[in-house]
């Protein structure tokens, strides 16, 4: 859609139709593969026997359906405003509220099922007996995603929902991963960890990773803070517990540009963490400005500050417009990414997949022998 120019991109490379040819081979590829697999597999489609409405086939097919309508949302509004522009009714754009009011509740059940699904039996579960499991797990996340929220500062009825999601994924983990090891009928710690396959650790790992980027999306949006200030040489604001100073500007020259940096100092009660130099850049190239944002990254939040424009006619001497954002955890999304990855390729690593590829083709070839 944005390489035929009738979805316009917000990304600078989707104006360039030769790499979309890179990405189109490389969808094509991605897409007909999985079809590939699945026609070969087509046969063992429905082969085994059935499982109750409470199992943890049941529990999974739930979560892929669950996936595949959060997928269709996003697809109808993303094309909705342009169907109607093709049918002549009116113009609309449909941006974070349309998604945030759709996707969201979609997302929150699945999440609820994630923790559920691990620890249920196969082909038949029963209620009670995941009640006996889970209680201690449902227990604890409900209580401390109640009281979280007052020791991060504020409380807020959507960043406690949110955070209970996330914990109620770990701590239902923690159960599985207890529950699997008491059961395990090795001797010692350590051999009753090795029982256990590296796709099923591979499955703990992803899962962990989901619940870390929950806890990362929703104290962003819960505590995030944004101020648009003017400052003058030596002035102070103070957001979310830092004080910035504005130290002034002085002009920069790149190999291929040339520009302007701010000179922010970073203090936090009374004691200097960094200084902070964001630009703004005129490439010779093309003359085009751009803003170059200062970040002080950290382990449980981010600084970002970003030199706007100057608001009074003196100049580079007077004073500038400055934004500053303050985004608590706001790596700990990136973080749940890496692990969910990890996760994957944790599970990919399983001896069991490749000792099954293995006796495919031994299989094959003592059969034409037999034949």
């Amino acid at each position: 859609l944005v390489r035929s120019g009738v979805l316009t991109s917000v990304h600078a490379f989707a104006t360039d139709p030769a790499r979309g040819v890179f990405i189109l081979i490389f969808l094509a590829l991605v897409i007909g593969g999985s079809l590939a697999l699945y026609a070969l597999r087509a046969g063992a489609v429905g082969a085994g026997a059935g499982f109750s409405p409470v199992s943890r086939e049941s529990l999974l097919l739930a979560n892929n359906v669950l996936l595949l309508v959060a997928t269709a949302s996003v697809l109808l509004g993303t094309l909705y405003p342009l169907i109607l522009d093709a049918l002549d009714a009116g113009k609309i754009s449909v941006g974070p509220p349309y998604f945030d009011a759709v996707f969201l509740p979609l997302m929150a059940p699945l999440v609820f099922l994630m923790g559920i699904g691990p620890i249920a039996s196969w082909r038949k579960a029963t209620l009670p007996d995941l009640l006996t499991r889970l209680k201690w797990a449902l227990g604890v996340a409900l209580t401390a995603s109640l009281l979280l929220p007052f020791v991060l500062g504020r409380w807020s009825p959507l960043v406690a929902f949110g955070l209970f999601l996330a914990l109620w994924i770990i701590t239902s983990t923690i159960a599985l991963f207890v529950r699997r090891v008491r059961a395990a009928p090795q001797r010692g710690l350590r051999a009753k960890l090795r029982a256990n396959s590296a796709a099923w650790y591979g499955m703990m790992v992803a899962h962990v990773g989901v619940a870390v980027f929950i806890i990362g999306v929703t104290l962003v949006k819960g505590y995030g803070i944004e101020r648009d200030v003017p400052l003058g040489k030596g002035e102070t604001v103070t957001v979310a517990g830092y004080d910035f100073t504005f130290q002034g500007v002085t002009p920069v020259t790149g190999p291929n540009y040339r520009g302007l940096a701010g000179l922010i100092e970073m203090r936090r009660d009374g004691k200097h963490l960094t200084t902070l130099r964001p630009e703004k850049r005129v490439y010779h190239a093309t003359g085009a400005t751009m803003t170059e944002a200062a970040i002080d990254a950290g382990l449980f939040g981010d600084r970002y500050v970003s030199l706007g424009e100057p608001v009074t006619d003196q100049g580079i001497d007077g004073a500038w417009g400055v934004r500053i954002y303050v985004k608590p955890f706001v790596d700990w999304i990136w973080g749940g990414c890496v692990l969910m990855a990890l996760g994957g390729f944790l599970a990919l690593s399983d001896r069991r997949y490749r000792l099954a590829v293995q006796r495919q083709p031994a299989a094959l070839s003592g059969a034409a022998r037999a034949t």
